[in-house]
């Protein structure tokens, strides 16, 4: 308990789903070095979202066998099965 006393909270184990926002330093990382990380890691969702060009990427992986594959989609929704809904970002301009 030595942690509370101090308010710190020490948490074990893989989350359950990862948001990895894309830029220009983090492309090659978030496209190829990510996902296999994090399905190592016993990650069981992998979103991606890449708004730097118009419209922008919204991708959402689940965790298969061997590797990450997309999730269902209808039009611009995708479909999370850790949350067990649909989601759909939108673009602005702010």
């Amino acid at each position: 308990m030595p942690g509370r006393l101090r308010g710190l909270t020490e948490l074990e184990g893989s989350p359950d789903m990862v948001l990895e926002v894309v830029s220009d330093n983090s492309e090659e990382k978030d496209s190829s070095e990510l996902p296999d990380l994090c399905y190592r890691a016993g990650i069981l969702e992998y979103w991606r979202v890449d708004a730097r060009h118009e419209p922008m990427v919204f991708e959402v992986f689940w965790r298969g066998e061997e590797g990450f594959i997309a999730s269902s989609t209808s039009d611009s929704w995708r479909k999370s099965l850790v949350f067990g809904k649909w989601f759909q970002l939108n673009q602005s301009v702010d």
